[in-house]
């Protein structure tokens, strides 16, 4: 099974590119599971729930490779959770950096912040600043990470057309 994880900061189509790229490839995909936890949470969240965030998304995660044949992809993972955490209560948690030690993806796709930030209840950093400056963390990350990692840019169509190109790079059916 070739495993794809989409990853980047908040509003960059994350979940648009892995419905889409799942319909191509006619698969499912896992989704954003901290959607879920915070959609039904009331109040400010704490470094535990980004905790509980992490351990629902790998569960995700395993449970849709049991099933997958050819192709997994997930709409976000642990990375997200980690960079989560780091940027927001200034410094790492290591049930989270556990979780990401077992988690193992072929191609990690870094979405880009070249689309505009939507409101969404459960974002919070629209300054354009914030995005670059958390745009290069994940890109460094992944970097540390010696893990493939490709950069996917462009507007909707030309953004899904962009991911499909680099996955032919990497997987062979």
């Amino acid at each position: 099974m070739f495993k794809i994880a989409i990853t980047g900061p908040e509003s960059t189509g994350k979940s648009t590119l892995a419905e889409k790229l799942a319909h191509h490839y006619k698969t499912d995909f896992i989704p954003e599971y901290s959607r879920t936890y915070l959609e039904n949470f009331a109040g400010q969240y704490t470094e535990d729930d980004v905790v509980e965030i992490a351990k629902g998304q790998y569960n995700l995660i395993l449970e849709e490779e049991k099933k997958s044949s050819k192709i997994l992809i997930a709409d976000t993972e642990i990375v997200v959770c980690k960079i989560w955490v780091e940027y927001v209560f200034k410094h790492s948690n290591k049930v989270i950096d556990e979780i990401l030690k077992q988690q193992n993806f072929d191609l990690y796709l870094l979405c880009d912040i070249d689309l505009p930030w939507v409101y969404d209840p459960l974002r919070e950093n629209p300054n354009i600043e914030e995005r670059k400056e958390l745009f290069e963390i994940y890109k460094n990350t992944l970097e540390q990470m010696k893990v493939p990692f490709e950069i996917v840019s462009g507007d909707d169509e030309v953004r899904v057309n962009n991911a499909i190109k680099i996955i032919e790079k990497y997987y062979h059916e």
